[in-house]
This record gives structure tokens, sequence and C-alpha cells, in this order.
């Protein structure tokens, strides 16, 4: 029990049981016991509105506490939605450490007021309030600490969100140019594809052309020999009455040459006639080792310019 309680109690024992006093004597004993027992209530009543104060702040932090635990757990997360979250914490612990910077000066207000308060416990008072004090500024370093790491996670949040923006920028600005690319690339390949069928059809064009132009020129170099007696000229009806290739004579007893490159003609006899009007100076009938005769031909534009049928009558 504390002094001021014991000193109470034993006062208000000491006149309840003392000899009943007579007169104004008792008036003044009556007296003494009211105010005794009235400032042992006040002393009470002192002391529970410093420890309900004091349960108050103790409660705050203990909340404190509990919020920066909150906080601590938000940021860990990491989660861009935790924002908002850690933002209501951050401001529901300055609140609480407002309300408990109010309760620690209501104590003190409390402590200069009381004046049924023994010195012990008094100075008990003092010392708690003190070290809620440095408590509640350690509460405040960590709430400032806390408050500077979310800027600088809002900060970083922020680089990294205008970095995303810049790739996204960067990102779309590529796509645009590989599509871009890609449907000129389109373009070129139809152009070449066109290209390449124009070829084509070139090809096939020159192609049928040069075939045309092989098949006039060997048209134009191809030519017909025919040598044999004079019956068997007349047999195939290429000599007929005295004429040479009128009407009618078989084509196929001739022989089909080039005349680019068929320049000499073997007539196996030793006696032979062009029958065929050509260039006199253009050929020429001689003799080989076996005195058999062969027709060379030494200008062959010239020689086959006349006709392009040659006929010799050999015996």
């Amino acid at each position: 029990m504390k002094p001021l309680h014991i000193l109470l109690v034993a006062l208000t024992a000491t006149l309840a049981f003392s000899c009943q006093p007579k007169g104004s004597d008792k008036d003044a004993t009556e007296a003494t016991i009211d105010s005794l027992r009235q400032a042992l209530a006040e002393s009470k009543n002192e002391s529970s509105d410093l420890m309900g104060t004091v349960d108050a702040i103790q409660e705050g932090f203990r909340m404190i506490s509990e919020a920066e635990g909150e906080v601590t757990e938000l940021r860990a997360e990491g989660a861009a939605a935790n924002r908002d979250s850690i933002i209501s914490k951050m401001a529901s612990l300055q609140q609480r450490l407002q309300q408990n910077r109010e309760l620690i000066a209501n104590l003190q207000d409390q402590l200069r007021k009381a004046n049924q308060t023994d010195e012990t416990t008094r100075r008990t008072f003092e010392n708690m309030v003190a070290q809620f004090q440095r408590q509640l500024e350690e509460k405040q370093q960590t709430i400032e600490a806390l408050q500077r790491a979310l800027e600088q996670r809002d900060a970083t949040i922020a680089q990294q969100q205008g970095q995303i923006s810049d790739l996204n920028t960067t990102t779309q600005r590529q796509q645009t140019q590989i599509s871009d690319l890609q449907e000129s690339s389109s373009r070129q390949s139809q152009q070449i594809q066109r290209q390449q069928q124009t070829i084509e059809e070139n090809q096939r064009t020159s192609a049928a052309q040069a075939q045309e132009i092989s098949r006039q020129q060997a048209e134009m170099n191809t030519a017909y020999y025919v040598f044999g007696t004079k019956k068997e000229l007349k047999a195939q009806n290429i000599l007929s009455s005295g004429e040479v290739l009128r009407s009618g004579f078989n084509r196929d007893y001739f022989t089909k040459i080039d005349i680019r490159t068929t320049k000499v003609i073997n007539l196996y006899s030793k006696k032979a006639e062009l029958l065929t009007n050509h260039p006199s100076g253009s050929y020429v009938l001689e003799k080989n080792a076996q005195k058999q005769y062969v027709l060379r031909i030494t200008n062959p534009q010239a020689f086959w310019s006349t006709s392009k049928y040659l006929v010799i009558q050999v015996k």
C-alpha cells in the first residue's frame, strides 16, 4: 500500500477507536475524519487517472508496432497494388503517434497537477514519461525511415515505369519498322515474282523465237540433191521429156542436206552432168583417185541461190 494510503488509513482508524469527544470537540473530530476520507478518495482517483493514461499510452505503442509490422509485410510483398494500403497504414501510424504524443503531454500535465501523490510514486511516473518520450522519438524515426523508403520505392517504381514506357515505345517503333519492312519485302517479293514471270515469259518467247529462227535458218540452209542414171531419173519423174523437175516428181527420192556443212558430194561415177542450173563459178566437178567424179561446192550461197534442188545425171 502507498505511504499516503497507509497514513490515511492509520489516522482514520485512530480517530475511529479513540474516546468519544464531547461538544465542539466531537464536531471537530468528525470534520477531520471527513477531510481525511476525502483526501484518501482524491489520492485513489489521482492514481487511477495516471494509470489509465499510462495504459492508453502503452496500448498506443502496441498499435503503432502492429501497424509497423503490417507496413513492412506490405513492402516485402512488393506488389504495386499494395501502395494504397501502405499509404493508408502510414497515415494511421502518424495518427497513432500524434495521439500518443498528446497522451504523454496529458500525463505530464496530470503529474504537475497531482497534489495527493507521494514523491516515490511521482518519480516513478516521471521516469515512465521519460521512457515514453524516448520510445516516441524512436517510433518517429522509424516511421520517418519507412516514409523515406516508401518515397524511394515510389521513385524507383516511377523510374522503372518510365523505362518500361520507353521500352514499350521502342518496341512499338521496332514493330512498326518490322511491319514496314515486311510490307516492303512483300512488295519487293511481288515485284520480283512479276519480274521473274516476265523473264520466264521473255525466255519462252526468246526460245520460241530462237526455235523459229533456227527453223527458218534450217529451212533457208536446206537443200536437196539426187544423182542417178537417166533411166532412174525418168522413173521418179524427175526427168521428163528432156526437162527437169516438172510437177509430180518424187521428192522423197532426194537427199536432204544442210548447205552450210555439206560441200562435197561423191557421185561414184566416171561420167556426171548437172541437169539443174547453178552458177558455174560456184562449184567444180573433179575426179578422185578412183577416177570417179566428185562435186565440190566452192561457194554454197551462190551455188544454191538459183535452186535448192540439185539433179545430176550419171552413167
